[in-house]
């Protein structure tokens, strides 16, 4: 368990606030486990902006409760055949905010 809190890490300031869905705490192996996309579909979402895992000083990505769910999320719209251009583009509408 000690070792396990170790590797935890937070967002950047101001991201994660007192919200523990937004501590990064799954490494790249328990995300695709838990979000059934590939690793490097995954870090093709990340070279595109879809998504921001936190790095740790060891350059590994951890990824938070809401980026397991945003992975999700892309991976059903790009299942439906939108490419990742498209898919951004539906992100920033569902949230409100256009381009």
């Amino acid at each position: 368990m000690i070792e396990r809190n170790k590797r935890m890490a937070k967002r950047p300031e101001g991201e994660s606030g007192s919200n523990p869905r937004l501590i990064a705490k799954y490494t790249m192996l328990v995300t695709v486990m838990l979000t059934g996309v590939v690793a490097h579909r995954i870090r093709r979402f990340e070279e595109c902006g879809l998504c921001r895992p936190v790095r740790i000083p060891s350059g590994h990505r951890l990824y938070s409760d809401t980026d397991i769910e945003l992975i999700k999320e892309i991976a059903v719209l790009e299942g439906e055949g939108i490419n990742l251009a498209g898919v951004k583009v539906i992100l920033k509408m569902r949230r409100g905010r256009r381009e």
